[in-house]
């Protein structure tokens, strides 16, 4: 855990959101890893990302860093991710809290996106999640490793036929053959 807050205090917006809100904040999010050097390395930005999995928001502050526009979709929702994207004046992230997966698939489907972040719930709709999201050929995976085998064996598939596959932690970037 020492790494995970050190990495958050080596970031200036991340370590204003700890010191006002707490570790908490950053509960269940990849904001805590090092989420950001990942993003720089492969090149993940452009107009709209669409985010599965909101929890408060951290992640959607750190690619509003590289996007037009943030799309971040939750089923659970968390008020707190207003509040902390108010804070750091972060405006270019829509948060849109849904009720059902069918909901979640009316918004994406409505959506023109270049990229897409799936952290959503990985034992359940990791499959569907993917399948939302898949055509604009640019998906980043949050808890690729063995114990989220959901996770672990869509991106293993992906690795063995349809475009490149790069790993880095917890992390699995997939970009599809045009």
């Amino acid at each position: 855990m020492k790494e995970d807050v050190d990495h958050i205090h080596d970031d200036p917006q991340l370590e204003a959101i700890f010191k006002r809100f707490g570790a908490d904040a950053f509960r269940r999010s990849s904001g805590v890893e090092p989420f950001d050097p990942f993003l720089k390395r492969i090149n993940f930005s452009g107009d709209r990302c669409v985010e599965i999995g909101t929890y408060n928001g951290i992640t959607a502050i750190i690619l509003a860093r590289y996007f037009k526009e943030v799309v971040s979709i939750d089923i659970f929702p968390h008020t707190a991710k207003h509040a902390i994207a108010e804070f750091v004046g972060v405006t270019n992230v829509r948060f849109v809290d849904i009720k059902d997966n069918e909901e979640k698939a009316d918004i994406i489907n409505g959506l023109d996106f270049d990229a897409a972040y799936s952290d959503g719930d990985h034992s359940n709709d990791t499959q569907l999640d993917f399948d939302l999201v898949k055509r604009c050929r640019r998906v980043l995976f949050h808890e690729y490793w063995d114990i989220q085998t959901p996770v672990y064996n869509l991106v293993n598939s992906l690795k063995q036929k349809r475009g490149k596959v790069i790993i880095d932690g917890k992390f699995a970037y997939w970009e599809g053959r045009k």
